[in-house]
């Protein structure tokens, strides 16, 4: 699993190297991030964006602030699952190295992913953009609560 997903890393950052330099925005990046990412996961579904648990909004306790009936309503960045049964494998957030918000919420987030969505890994990613050489200013594994 962690292979296919620093194939998919190094991928995006030799075939895209142009979007980072240029600091597009970071939906752009995500997208292009999420077809490597889904080469290396056959027979999983790999979205962005991905609003559904099931067929309700997906939310967890302390998602984007909305605070709904149940939680937070959460668009994750990037996820590889099976649509409509539950089985969520894969969970990415994304962030430019020009983001000014910190990574906390990030790791929050990814934490509630895991622990109240049930996805078995969670990943952090800080892309570094606007630089003659793109590359990951952070990268780490998160599993449950951090």
């Amino acid at each position: 699993m962690a292979d296919s997903v620093i194939t998919a890393v190094q991928t995006l950052l030799d075939r895209d190297a142009y979007l980072l330099r240029a600091d597009v925005n970071e939906r752009t990046m995500t997208h292009r991030f999420a077809i490597y990412v889904e080469a290396g996961f056959e027979g999983w579904d790999v979205d962005c964006e991905y609003n559904r648990d099931g067929h309700d909004p997906k939310e967890i306790a302390f998602g984007s602030g909305d605070d709904a009936e149940h939680g937070s309503r959460v668009f994750p960045d990037v996820i590889v699952h099976r649509r409509g049964t539950g089985d969520n494998h894969i969970v990415f957030e994304l962030k430019k190295s020009n983001n000014p918000e910190s990574d906390d919420r990030d790791f929050e987030k990814l934490g509630g992913y895991c622990s109240q969505l049930g996805y078995q890994h969670g990943v952090f990613l800080r892309l570094i953009v606007r630089s003659d050489q793109p590359s990951v200013g952070r990268a780490e594994f998160v599993y449950g609560n951090p």
